[in-house]
């Protein structure tokens, strides 16, 4: 049967609604290293609507990024969405050139939290700016991941009088952010960059961001927030000392730009929708889902018998499973038929991922298996003719040739004859990998090498990791209860543009798996279809939230670890970052209060105005739209906001009791605003201040419990306190201002963790050695 790729052809026409948000650059020129970049894509097959789409695209970036010059503008945030391998990477480099063009004398990238993406990024950059032009030794310099020492270098190549960008990707931790920040902020780079802004790349922008409140996987959340938490702050802080500058955010999966409120923190103005070019094969056409048509009907997606599924708790294999075993043969039958019988243009190798567990010890298992069986099929191969074992062998090879061939035409079919003398070279012509953070992980994969690459590794091979030529994915790792959508959807790496040998590709999973990716499917077109009608995030953020489409369903179910210790008991917040967020916040509530002047019904009388609260029972829907727009700029408290939201919409989703309203009270309504110590410079309360205000003393008639008791049991209350602030004065800063605080009683915690465990558990780590 034969089946081809229909493509869906649009006009050359640049689409005029393309722009979300506003523009900041209108003079935006095309010019030599851009189009230098374009005709490198051409000669490598792009097509011509590809090419305009890479045009009108780049330029829609650019133009919503701050002119080079324009330092005294305010520094803006634009949101890049692509899918999972669809040329990010080529939309940011073009960006480069483009830049270039157009006067920018520095990009930085946060190029990814492991050094293999750092390498991958920089290695990228080189190849196709510099090496692959004549203009690129003139147009750029490259300072990969620089200290304080390597300053001079580029302070002296910004010096020059040909004005060469510099490039400078770094990895996306604190350190390494803090060290270019002290480069920035030294005399001499100050006054070589005088007058000009800095453009700033975050590929994987949804990584080590707010995410940290959705992570099922992580053995110690605090940690983790700790960490993400440094990372952010040190990237704030990077960008409070370059005037103008303009962070652009690249990502497949914005969940966590969006539904996590990364836009608290760093305030994304505008975004851009990539299109991916003609020949990309991702989750519609993988999971038959596609406009154009079901690929192959699904047939690519090969289920994982549930018995020979891998966890390192269920299921401790002690053997390969025979479903590894046939792929195994699959890959090696795609590489006899693709590289060796068609010969496919440009193809000169395929690779094979195998993705097991999270833990580095069971990845060596796994390779292990491999290994052992691909060195015992090679010694049978090398045996004479009509050795029963190697003709056993070869009727196994025959049993899975069918399946190999099934997609392809008749005309284009091989007999198995054709193919089976290729199966000893490709056998002899092969390397196994374990691609992890281990000491004994394989670093460097030269891809020309072999004709056969198999890697086996988990987190290494997720997010950013490009694994060449990929034909076969063996992935049986799965998640016991939340699967965030992020993370399911970073797991993709068997996306990509491989229509050449799209045929010969296959996917192993397990049921549950395939049944998350084909829901996710689903969400990501929907999610990307708002982002398209929402001229801003903000609006895009509130129509998620607000979506029933859009509930995240089982993506945003918390984990019981979050649960257990973020969301129990009194948590007070703080909403004071920038007179920005103080004045909308103060928006919010007047409407709010306005709206519901006539339903406060409860009230905490305690003698004194100033103990004196109002209270009533807020609908659901009501309080999340709410916290929606109630804003937060710092990481914990946009975090918390966040998993409150998804908390809600759980306990809202039960089938047996509901949770229908949460209680909303207005601390000290009558009053004046309580009065509290405040540090100007950090924006947060001083020391030893705290929100709540204490309970009466034993010889105080009043018996005030304290604001932290003025809560109820029964359901989520949410405390409105307005503040004034005590300390000093800032000129421009508002005097006062509005934050909340929140409780979660332990009996919805204890319901939420009942109605779960049985869904939910770490992700298999017991060995203490995690990839």
């Amino acid at each position: 049967m034969e089946e081809s790729i229909k493509i869906i052809q649009h006009t050359e026409e640049v689409h005029s609604g393309i722009r979300h948000g506003r523009i900041l650059n209108e003079d935006v020129q095309l010019g030599k290293c851009f189009e230098s970049f374009v005709d490198r894509q051409k000669s490598k097959g792009i097509t011509a609507q590809g090419v305009a789409n890479l045009r009108e695209e780049t330029m829609d970036i650019l133009a919503h990024c701050n002119p080079h010059d324009a330092i005294g503008n305010d520094e803006t945030t634009h949101l890049v969405v692509g899918y999972v391998q669809s040329g990010k990477t080529m939309s940011f480099t073009g960006l480069t050139a483009l830049a270039h063009d157009n006067g920018y004398r520095i990009v930085v990238y946060f190029a990814g939290t492991k050094l293999n993406l750092l390498k991958q990024t920089s290695e990228r950059l080189e190849k196709d700016l510099i090496k692959s032009s004549s203009l690129g030794k003139n147009a750029y310099k490259i300072h990969k991941d620089p200290t304080v020492g390597e300053a001079e270098d580029i302070i002296g190549h910004l010096s020059m009088t040909s004005k060469p960008t510099i490039l400078i990707p770094i990895l996306k931790h604190y350190d390494h952010i803090k060290h270019l920040k002290e480069i920035f902020e030294m005399e001499d780079f100050k006054q070589a960059m005088a007058g000009e802004t800095v453009l700033i790349i975050d590929d994987e922008a949804d990584q080590a961001s707010l995410n940290s409140y959705g992570r099922s996987n992580s053995k110690n959340v605090g940690e983790e927030e700790d960490e993400t938490s440094a990372t952010y702050d040190a990237i704030l802080k990077l960008r409070a000392i370059l005037s103008g500058n303009t962070y652009v955010q690249y990502t497949a999966t914005p969940q966590a730009n969006i539904l996590i409120s990364m836009q608290d923190i760093l305030s994304p103005k505008s975004h851009t929708l990539l299109t991916p070019g003609e020949g990309y094969i991702g989750g519609k056409k993988y999971f038959g889902m596609d406009v154009n048509h079901d690929l192959f009907n699904g047939g690519l997606i090969i289920t994982i018998p549930e018995e020979q599924v891998f966890h390192n708790k269920r299921n401790r294999l002690k053997k390969c499973p025979q479903s590894l075993k046939d792929a195994l043969k699959l890959h090696i039958l795609a590489v006899a038929i693709v590289v060796k019988w068609m010969e496919v243009d440009g193809i000169n190798f395929l690779s094979m991922m195998v993705h097991p567990d999270v833990s580095v010890a069971n990845n060596k298992k796994f390779k292990s298996w491999i290994e052992s069986d691909l060195t015992q099929w090679r010694k049978l191969l090398a045996k004479p003719e009509g050795q029963e074992d190697k003709e056993d062998l070869l009727k196994d090879f025959e049993r899975l040739f069918p399946m190999a061939i099934e997609f392809y035409s008749i005309e284009e079919r091989p007999t198995f004859d054709k193919i089976k003398p290729f199966l000893k070279d490709i056998l002899n012509d092969k390397k196994v990998y374990l691609v992890n953070s281990d000491k004994d992980a394989d670093k460097e994969i030269d891809w020309d090498k072999y004709c056969m690459h198999i890697l086996v590794g988990a987190e290494m091979l997720n997010r950013g990791f490009t694994v060449e030529k990929l034909a076969t994915t063996y992935m049986p790792r799965y998640t016991v209860g939340p699967t965030n959508a992020d993370t399911i959807q970073q797991r993709c790496r068997f996306f990509g543009y491989k229509e050449s040998y799209i045929k010969s590709c296959r996917v192993f999973l397990p049921q549950c798996s395939i049944d998350n990716y084909m829901e996710y499917v689903d969400h990501e077109e929907e999610l990307r279809l708002t982002l398209s009608q929402c001229d801003t995030l903000e609006a895009a953020e509130r129509q998620i939230l607000l979506s029933p489409k859009l509930r995240p369903t089982r993506f945003n179910v918390l984990p019981i670890s979050v649960v257990n210790t973020k969301l129990r008991g009194n948590c007070a917040m703080q909403a004071f970052e920038s007179k920005e967020t103080i004045l909308h916040n103060d928006k919010v509530v007047e409407d709010f209060l306005a709206k519901h002047k006539d339903d406060f019904t409860l009230a905490y009388t305690y003698t004194t105005k100033d103990r004196t609260h109002r209270g009533m029972r807020l609908p659901i829907e009501e309080a999340i739209a709410f916290l929606t727009d109630f804003r937060f700029k710092n990481y914990p408290d946009a975090s918390r906001k966040s998993a409150t939201i998804r908390y809600l919409r759980y306990l809202a989703s039960l089938e047996e009791n509901p949770l229908q309203y949460v209680y909303f009270i207005q601390m000290a309504w009558d009053s004046v605003p309580r009065e509290r110590s405040f540090d100007f410079d950090n924006k947060r309360f001083a020391p030893n201040t705290r929100l709540f205000a204490g309970p009466s003393s034993a010889t105080d008639s009043t018996d005030y419990p304290g604001d932290d008791k003025i809560v109820e049991s029964d359901s989520i209350t949410i405390q409105l306190h307005h503040i004034a602030f005590k300390g000093g004065v800032e000129p421009g800063f508002p005097i006062t201002a509005y934050t909340l605080a929140i409780n979660y009683p332990d009996e919805l915690a204890t319901t939420y963790c009942s109605n779960e465990e049985k869904n939910q558990e770490d992700d298999g780590i017991t060995d203490g050695n995690e990839d």
